[in-house]
């Protein structure tokens, strides 16, 4: 081969690749309805303020997933597809029928399936994930709850599908825990009175408040609770551009972190909130929820 060529096939495969068809990324629609607040018409590439209105933890990883991509110059055609169920988002990555998820996820939840995702580096550290106890501003028992003891009196609701969530509370104790298949079965269950409570990052809000089609949720003051594990986003193995994928969007989200882009959109959204730095942290019997690590 002469060297000219060679020198040519060299730079070509440096290149940022273009795709024609559009690559399908699946996102909750509550969070797919958020973004689209937030944005407000604005090109998603050009946020550097991540607060607003549907600014949260979730939605400002749909455009840090954006950034990143755009970080690592590749040129990639993305399709949003909206989908509720968690489990059914993992099963059509392992599928290969989606490239990606726009949402991160845990990674004790993304090792057990290691074979069929690629796991980019985490975008929430070990320590950052802090939660309230999210309860509709009508339920003045709830709200009045202070102590462990009287928190577990309170019925809570999550998902089997969500492990950190579900053994953390199932570690805490409270009087009973209720499976729900999606976010809006929980969302719906507290607003009908069955649940008192659901977990949720704290919001960047006026009083923190969670603002839903339902109703408004509001933390129970003054305690927190912490989830263990880090965060990161998952990539399909199957698909056929997930490795190439994959590389660009680690190699995005590593510049976007040493820019300090990533932890000042959670800031921004509230997720890592200055506000509960003195809440209390309930006790949690942190043998489950490390086991998993």
């Amino acid at each position: 081969m002469k060297p000219s060529l060679l020198k040519l096939i060299c730079v070509l495969t440096l290149l940022p690749a273009a795709y024609a068809d559009p690559l399908t990324v699946l996102v909750p629609p509550d969070v797919w309805e958020d973004y689209q607040t937030l944005l407000d018409g604005r090109d998603p590439l050009t946020i550097t303020d991540f607060s607003g209105p549907g600014s949260r933890r979730d939605v400002v990883e749909v455009i840090l997933m954006q950034q990143a991509l755009e970080r690592s110059r590749a040129d990639f055609e993305l399709n949003f597809v909206t989908e509720a169920d968690y489990e059914i988002t993992l099963k059509a990555l392992a599928d290969g029928t989606a490239i990606a998820s726009a949402t991160s996820a845990w990674l004790s939840d993304l090792t057990e399936r290691w074979q069929e995702l690629y796991i980019t580096t985490a975008v929430i550290e070990r320590g950052q994930f802090e939660a309230g106890f999210y309860t509709p501003v009508n339920n003045s028992q709830a709200l009045a709850a202070d102590t462990d003891a009287e928190l577990r009196r309170l019925r809570a609701i999550s998902s089997r599908n969500w492990a950190v969530d579900w053994e953390t509370l199932n570690a805490f104790g409270p009087q009973s825990l209720t499976h729900a298949d999606t976010w809006g079965d929980m969302v719906e269950a507290v607003f009908e009175g069955s649940q008192d409570y659901l977990l949720a990052p704290f919001q960047q809000s006026e009083g923190m408040q969670l603002q839903l089609d339902a109703g408004t949720l509001v933390p129970i003051p003054g305690v927190k609770i912490g989830l263990t594990g880090t965060r990161h986003f998952a990539i399909s193995r199957a698909h056929p551009e997930g490795s190439y994928f994959n590389s660009s969007l680690h190699l995005g989200l590593m510049r976007l972190k040493k820019a300090g882009v990533i932890s000042q959109a959670y800031k921004d959204a509230g997720f890592i909130n200055r506000r509960v730095e003195d809440w209390r942290a309930v006790t949690v019997d942190t043998l489950l929820t490390t086991a998993r690590e």
